[in-house]
């Protein structure tokens, strides 16, 4: 694997040896040149192709692209993976920073081999190299855009929802996943790599799991919640109020049952992981949603699944752990302090859910994940940006796209008449309580461009008339500036053109670029072809 050294597309200057050194406190550099221990591809006509059926396929696809670095011996008792984290994000960005491979960690004292691999869906790259596309050298807009015309094309193939296939199980005899069995007094989810990433948190967390529950009514669940290690076989599941997997345990509890199977797999392919973490699809009441069969619809092909020892559920066959058990409904317990995606340790759960491991099965040498929550992005947008688009335009048809930034929400319209793109910001912020900040902007902006949305923001908005304060609205449970849980003051920003109706100027000046690109439409294309790989030459350096 390549390190980002001086790697195109890098969006901030080269990392060394002796950079990633001194950010994590002596973290050992392995070379980042494949070994035949990893198996992993030098190119990306020899890496495995999409659809991947496991974390290690696509991690050595997006090794044979640079965009992963491999460390040694990392000593997490002191937060060297943290800082790594860190130090990488502050010299390549949220959207370029790598994947991270430790092969051996310090977990209490004690040293663990892994590997432990995080930050796996961060990467701009993943955007398309999931789906089987290439990324477009050196242009990231370029690559979410070209991510985005495939979704958007799915979308509407399938009536504005993602395809689904359902998933294919295979004979326990052929899942990579249940290699190795732990049973009673053998099981100890402690002696495996999972981290405490930070010194405010309660302590370790299981936070890349895609727990699966399930429910008569609504059916089968997986969704990706902080769980927190609690003992050899006690792990606190943090499924939260308004949580299908919080749910779902509260109506088993209503119905007078005293417990509920769970479980949690670690290591999923891709897809799997995509789908529970970043609620794709959005379940809308209670009708049933086969969430596997979206993993398969996206990824082009259905995800082989086996059975669990100790109930019914169906988890990704080639996954690299499985933790079966069951949930007590007769009580609750703290879950955290944790830090959360806001980038602020957040307040704990006071009712997680008590779960008691039953059984571990998993593959030979486990590759364990985690998550290092809210020191890069969150999961890659283009899947749930394409669907939220999908969802509006059936309500609101002015609306052409969409893209939440931490508590910032784009929202672009082709505005038909005086203040409506206000009364959309107005209407989305009351209903969606993670909506804070709503910023309305133009059709002509690009969301996917930093410089666009700025413009819009400095350029187009006047504070007055074109704002709307909520005092108090829903919000996010762990908004950090709540003076109140759950509650939050709003704010709407119409940043689109105002009209003479609205307030602005009888003759709205021309956007330079945009009267360019009119004059000369193949002009950057030309460009392109005479001086690009010029340009581009240029930007690897």
């Amino acid at each position: 694997m390549g390190t980002r050294n001086d790697k195109p597309g890098d969006d901030g200057p080269g990392l060394n040896r002796r950079q990633v050194l001194a950010a994590a406190g002596g973290a050992g550099l392995l070379s980042t040149a494949p070994t035949a221990a990893t198996g992993m591809a030098t190119k990306p006509s020899a890496a495995p192709q999409a659809p991947f059926d496991s974390l290690r396929d696509y991690v050595t696809a997006m090794a044979a692209r640079g965009n992963v670095m491999r460390f040694d011996r990392v000593d997490q008792d002191r937060y060297e993976g943290t800082a790594i984290m860190y130090r990488l994000v502050d010299h390549f960005g949220i959207y370029r920073a790598p994947i991270v491979m430790f092969d051996e960690v310090k977990i209490n004292g004690r040293w663990i081999k892994g590997p432990v691999v995080a930050n796996q869906l961060r990467h701009v790259e993943a955007e398309t190299l999931l789906f089987g596309l290439d990324p477009v050298p050196f242009d990231d807009t370029a690559t979410w855009h070209r991510a985005r015309r495939h979704l958007d094309a799915m979308l509407d193939a399938n009536n504005g929802d993602y395809p689904q296939i359902p998933a294919t199980e295979v004979p326990r005899d052929d899942a990579a996943c249940k290699e190795v069995v732990l049973n009673g007094d053998d099981i100890d989810v402690t002696a495996f790599p999972f981290f405490r990433n930070n010194p405010g948190d309660s302590g370790r967390f299981i936070n890349t799991t895609t727990v699966f529950t399930s429910d008569p009514e609504t059916g089968l669940n997986i969704g990706t919640y902080r769980c927190e290690l609690k003992g050899p076989r006690h792990i606190a599941v943090g499924s939260g109020e308004g949580q299908t997997g919080y749910t779902q345990f509260m109506a088993a509890r209503e119905r007078g049952e005293k417990t509920a199977p769970v479980t949690l797999i670690v290591g999923q392919e891709p897809m799997v992981w995509l789908v529970s973490g970043a609620r794709i699809p959005n379940r809308i009441g209670k009708a049933p949603v086969d969430e596997l069969a979206y993993a398969g619809g996206l990824r082009g092909r259905a995800v082989k699944v086996v059975r669990c020892d100790t109930n019914d559920f169906l988890v990704p066959a080639a996954t690299e752990m499985v933790i079966e058990g069951t949930v007590s409904l007769e009580g609750f317990e703290p879950n955290g302090p944790y830090g959360e995606g806001s980038g602020y340790i957040g307040a704990p759960y006071q009712n997680a859910f008590t779960m008691t491991v039953e059984r571990i099965t998993h593959r030979r040498d486990p590759w364990i994940t985690n998550d290092f929550t809210g020191v890069s992005r969150p999961l890659i947008e283009a899947p749930g940006a394409a669907l939220t688009v999908a969802g509006l335009k059936r309500f609101m048809p002015s609306v052409t796209d969409y893209r939440y930034l931490d508590s910032v929400t784009y929202i672009s319209v082709n505005k038909q008449k005086p203040g409506e793109a206000l009364e959309i910001g107005k209407r989305l912020a009351q209903l969606i309580p993670v909506f804070k900040i709503v910023i309305m902007v133009d059709a002509d902006v690009d969301l996917w461009k930093n410089s666009d949305r700025f413009m819009a923001f400095a350029t187009r908005w006047q504070a007055h008339p074109a704002s709307y304060v909520f005092e108090e609205l829903p919000g996010m449970p762990l908004e950090p500036s709540a003076p109140e849980r759950e509650r939050t003051s709003k704010i709407v920003i119409d940043a689109t053109r105002q009209w003479p109706e609205e307030g602005g100027p009888e003759n709205y000046p021309e956007y330079s670029r945009a009267l360019l690109e009119q004059h000369a439409p193949e002009l950057f294309a030309q460009i392109d072809e005479k001086w690009g790989d010029a340009i581009l030459q240029r930007h690897r350096r």
